[in-house]
């Protein structure tokens, strides 16, 4: 399967709600094949996480954009980052609607994302 296909199928399943046997339909591969090419593509996103996730520790100075700007210094001296979180609409199986039901009752998936003053 071409490196493009492979990506595609990636895609696929983890932004839509279908199954691997409506994916192998889809794109007209076995399961064997669609699991295959998901995991090598898995494991070549997650060896990415080295080169854009840097993790914070103790040493970790105060950011610039903070420790030069009176206004924030006093109050966010010792903020490394910042952690949102945000309701995404989701599609889900109806089967599984009720696990992804969220407060204000509509189907959603729970993002939570961590970041730095850095782009």
């Amino acid at each position: 399967m071409p490196a493009a296909e492979q990506l595609a199928v990636f895609l696929r399943v983890i932004t839509q709600a279908d199954s691997y046997h409506s994916v192998c339909k889809f794109f007209q591969h076995s399961l064997e094949t669609v699991n295959c090419n998901f995991r090598q593509v898995l494991e070549g996103v997650l060896t990415l996480k080295d080169n854009f996730v840097v993790l914070p520790d103790s040493t970790t100075p105060c950011h610039p954009h903070i420790r030069n700007n009176t206004h924030f210094y006093p109050y966010f001296k010792d903020i490394l980052g910042a952690i949102n979180g945000i309701h995404v609409p989701a599609i889900v199986p109806v089967h599984k609607q009720n696990r992804y039901k969220n407060r204000k009752d509509f189907i959603s998936q729970n993002v939570m994302t961590a970041v730095s003053f850095d782009q």
